[in-house]
């Protein structure tokens, strides 16, 4: 009797023993592949271009045409989509032979192409002429193209690359779909992939032109639609690659996509977290200023010199800060808490009554708008708006506000505004504006503190536009507590909504992995 207790409590101890490595072991997410196999990936030519068809060879003119986004190929009608399909491999994604070939596709060459061979113009003749390899992206004569080497190089973006024949496939049978299994190292000195990362749904709806753009240049597997696919989904590739290799993530997006990404990439504790960069597109862009992106781009982005700035970036770490929420007692029970994170900024007040207002017009089915000057005029309207209505008028009758623990003597203001980056409200550095800024203590977005500063109205918030005011300073402080005992217009980088009364409190929670380019 006493030998079947022991064994049983032996069994116990095993699947005890088994659970905890089980938790213990890091959740990998499906990394799906597009199967080329199935056709092209096609989209539109475009309003304003023009290509000859790779099947009949007539001229295709605007948005008669769609173009392969990833081997350049084109079709002028349905049937010569379908032809194409049929007879004109695209770009694969994962190959198992030892090396690569070149992969030609015929005519529509870039401008000024010149060939890899006797470096003479080429493209020039009118209809397909002449030939270019979708992955080196090397163009060469008709006559030409016999002296050129079977192997592919990949070009100069080698580096930035992951050759198809590193790349191994599975087939899901219950998700019935292709899936990334293992990513080999190739043989590239200094080799450092970078993972694309955009929503075509969001802000300004110009992600999806981008993303085409950079399926063109590198192996279509590297750029993720997160649309189709959640960040941790793209993020996978992290853990795919070999662990001494370091993983840059290009996020092609507005502040919030960024910090949808950074929060993805704390949930799933790389021990070797990947270097994010920014190609912005929302209408901010706060966080890419700092670090040296610009401060937005359009559709037609060249992502061949965005790629070549990307070879001068140097990493940096990035202070993220937790912003807990705790709720009054209402009839003797608590409501739950609520924690997000900031990586730019947080305001409450006037500040973010503005973007609150420009961000629920644009919620509306009526909004027919995407263009980012336009969205920024929007917003100067509502920000006008509120000179005269005053909604956030004597914040300080209804905010406390504690920096390090030791409450602060409130100014008549109408918004209270904590900064972890230096840039605020679309490109304005507001901390050192005016007489103060000189003597204003120096900031860093990794020095683990923040700066506290008051608005007095949204006209004060034009003054600084402009450069003709400065900010009511409170100082800087590692820990800050909010105690909002009122209703009130909130946001976290760029993200508004109305703030019931309870007690807000940021702390620092880690340093992300970034990415700087020197201007």
């Amino acid at each position: 009797m006493s030998f079947l207790i022991l064994a049983w409590i032996a069994v116990l101890l095993v699947l005890a023993l088994l659970l905890i490595k089980l938790t213990q072991r890091p959740y990998h997410h499906d990394l799906r592949a597009r199967d080329v196999l199935k056709g092209h990936r096609w989209c539109s030519l475009g309003s304003s271009n023009t290509c000859f068809c790779n099947i009949c060879e007539t001229l295709a003119i605007g948005t008669e045409g769609m173009v392969c986004d990833s081997c350049g190929v084109c079709a002028e009608s349905q049937q010569c989509i379908s032809a194409a399909d049929r007879t004109l491999q695209c770009k694969v994604i994962t190959t198992k032979t030892a090396t690569h070939k070149h992969h030609w596709v015929r005519g529509n060459l870039p401008e000024n192409a010149q060939c890899e061979v006797c470096e003479e113009d080429c493209g020039v003749e009118s209809g397909l002429s002449d030939w270019r390899c979708c992955w080196c992206q090397h163009c060469v004569h008709q006559n030409c193209i016999l002296n050129v080497a079977e192997v592919c190089d990949f070009g100069r973006f080698r580096n930035y690359i992951v050759p198809p024949n590193c790349i191994r496939l599975k087939f899901s049978r219950i998700r019935r779909t292709l899936l990334v299994k293992e990513v080999l190292e190739p043989n590239v000195n200094s080799w450092s992939p970078i993972i694309i990362v955009g929503n075509r749904k969001s802000g300004s709806l110009e992600a999806d032109t981008v993303l085409s753009s950079f399926r063109h240049v590198l192996n279509p597997a590297q750029v993720i639609d997160l649309a189709e696919q959640s960040p941790q989904e793209a993020l996978e590739w992290c853990h795919l690659l070999p662990p001494h290799v370091t993983c840059r993530v290009v996020v092609a997006g507005g502040d919030g996509t960024v910090g949808w990404v950074f929060n993805a990439i704390q949930k799933m504790s790389f021990e070797k977290a990947p270097q994010v960069a920014i190609l912005p597109l929302g209408t901010g862009n706060d966080l890419s200023r700092v670090l040296g992106f610009g401060e937005g781009h359009s559709c037609d982005v060249d992502v061949v010199e965005y790629l070549d700035q990307l070879a001068t970036a140097s990493p940096a770490k990035l202070d993220r800060w937790k912003v807990h929420y705790d709720p009054p007692r209402n009839l003797g029970i608590r409501m739950p808490a609520k924690e997000v994170y900031m990586n730019n900024y947080l305001s409450v007040g006037v500040d973010a009554l503005v973007t609150l207002n420009f961000h629920r017009a644009r919620q509306s089915p009526f909004y027919i708008f995407s263009h980012r000057q336009i969205n920024k005029l929007v917003y100067f309207t509502y920000g006008t708006k509120d000179v005269l209505e005053r909604e956030c008028n004597a914040l300080e009758e209804r905010l406390e506000v504690y920096m390090d623990g030791v409450q602060v003597e409130l100014p008549n203001m109408e918004a209270v505004v904590i900064l972890n980056i230096p840039t605020w409200g679309a490109g304005v550095r507001p901390w050192t504006l005016g007489a103060g800024g000189a003597t204003a203590p120096k900031q860093d977005f990794s020095d683990g503190r923040l700066e506290v500063f008051c608005l007095s109205s949204s006209f004060h918030i034009a003054q600084l536009q402009v450069g003709l005011s400065e900010p009511i300073r409170l100082g800087q402080c590692s820990t800050v507590k909010l105690c909002l005992k009122g209703a009130a217009p909130m946001q976290v980088d760029g993200e508004p909504w109305e703030q019931n009364p309870g007690t807000i409190t940021l702390t620092h929670s880690h340093q992300a992995s970034v990415l700087v380019r020197q201007q």
